[in-house]
């Protein structure tokens, strides 16, 4: 009994920030299938997107004018820089990279692997990036999911444009897609890009 509080505690401080945001955790033992890109190209992918609406993150609290660049490695990987400003104006960013584990037969379901050194250690953040949904030109819809414990479903999910606004007959039809797959939508929050 004594455990199963403890894992609540924790998981409500994990879950719940200062002001009570959903910072994408839930309890769930599935994640949706990811629907496949075949003919994805992520040559035409790569370039700057702008963060319309978010999944709050908690590496993400506070941040605003959040953007996303890729860029094509040698190797076939892809370089990625998410940059951001915090409320109080200082500037934050992450580097990683984005591999695919099964280009043939998922070309649009990336590894992403970010590390961020400490003072006396690395540590290692990995996430997947399945981008469900672009044109590659305007729009672009990405999803992440994983289930911990076998019961704890963290997501996260992200509208991102090329400008720094997108049409809302857009958002709506992204919305719609998260929503066919069971992903709660009123837990998307517009993201600032007036900074």
């Amino acid at each position: 009994m004594l455990v199963i509080f403890l894992i609540s505690a924790l998981i409500s401080n994990s879950i719940f920030g200062v002001r009570g945001d959903i910072y994408g955790f839930s309890f769930g033992v599935a994640c949706p299938e990811s629907p496949v890109i075949s003919d994805f190209d992520a040559n035409k992918y790569v370039g700057k997107w702008y963060e319309i609406e978010r999944i709050p993150m908690i590496f993400e609290r506070g941040l605003e004018c959040v953007t996303a660049e890729y860029n094509l490695l040698e190797d076939g990987s892809i370089s990625v820089k998410n940059s951001g400003v915090k409320k109080n104006g200082k500037k934050s960013s992450v580097d990683g990279i984005a591999s695919l584990p099964n280009p043939e037969t998922q070309p649009n379901m990336f590894y992403v692997d970010f590390r961020n050194k400490g003072k006396h250690s690395e540590r290692k953040n990995e996430a997947n990036y399945h981008i469900w949904a672009t044109d590659y030109e305007n729009y672009s819809l990405v999803y992440s999911c994983n289930v911990y414990a076998g019961f704890i479903k963290f997501e996260a999910a992200w509208i991102l444009a090329r400008e720094k606004k997108l049409n809302e007959e857009i958002i709506t039809e992204l919305k719609e897609k998260l929503t066919e797959k069971g992903v709660h939508i009123e837990k998307l929050k517009p993201v600032s890009q007036h900074c």
